[in-house]
Order: C-alpha cells, then structure tokens, then sequence
C-alpha cells in the first residue's frame, strides 16, 4: 500500500493470499527488499517469482 502525504486515500501495490498470476496478486511471500531506485523486491514463493514494483509516489 502506498500513502503520500498528498494524497486522500492510499493506493494498493501487493494483495492477496491467493496462488493467482495477477502481477499484484502474492501467495504465501517469504520476504521483501528495497533497492535504492525506488523497487520493492517480494518473493512470491508459491507463484514461484520474485515479483518488483515500483512504489516511488511521482510515477
């Protein structure tokens, strides 16, 4: 979930419990990273990926 200071309401990045192939849609995640370019790395263990998104609030 993303909140700027800015905003109203909060916008979802990542949900969900489900084993689906939506690119927001995780199941079962094992841990998540942070790079320096504004990425959020999660393991989404039983989809099978690592997904990346972008959560910097000016894209």
């Amino acid at each position: 979930m993303r909140w700027s200071k800015e905003d109203k309401q909060a916008i979802v990045i990542v949900d969900g419990n489900n084993q689906a192939e939506q690119p927001n849609q995780l199941h079962y995640s094992q841990g998540l990273s942070f790079d320096r370019h504004g990425y959020l790395y999660v393991d989404d263990f039983d989809n099978d990926r690592i997904q990346r998104f972008n959560i910097d609030p000016r894209s």
